[in-house]
């Protein structure tokens, strides 16, 4: 696996949100809309932690061209008890990563910010 997307894997794994390897004009696009730098999108999971936390994700299935990843995975999180299958394209530029859209069905689920 990429090792930015390993690390990614990993600090949400442990819960070390810090440390996750996105640039400062970080972009990600989900269901919930797109979020815009990496300031922003590290306040809403900051202002979302009991739902953003908590989670072991395992990769499925996986495809690495280059600076395009493709990821699919399994997300169980202890906190809320939410089990869904994610589909994500990141795109790297140098030792970040720029922008992810996730696709996964979020049913009733609201995030806060």
């Amino acid at each position: 696996m990429h090792k930015l997307i390993e690390k990614w894997f990993q600090c949400w794994n442990s819960g070390e949100i810090d440390d996750l390897p996105i640039a400062d004009d970080f972009i990600h696009t989900s269901p919930f809309g797109t979020i815009e730098s990496k300031h922003r999108y590290m306040e809403i999971v900051a202002k979302n932690k009991q739902d953003f936390l908590g989670n072991k994700l395992t990769v499925i299935k996986y495809i690495c061209d280059a600076d395009q990843v493709c990821v699919q995975f399994e997300q169980h999180n202890s906190n809320t008890g939410l089990q869904m299958t994610v589909c994500e394209w990141y795109e790297l530029e140098g030792d970040y990563i720029k922008s992810i859209r996730s696709f996964y069905n979020v049913g009733n689920a609201v995030i806060q910010g």
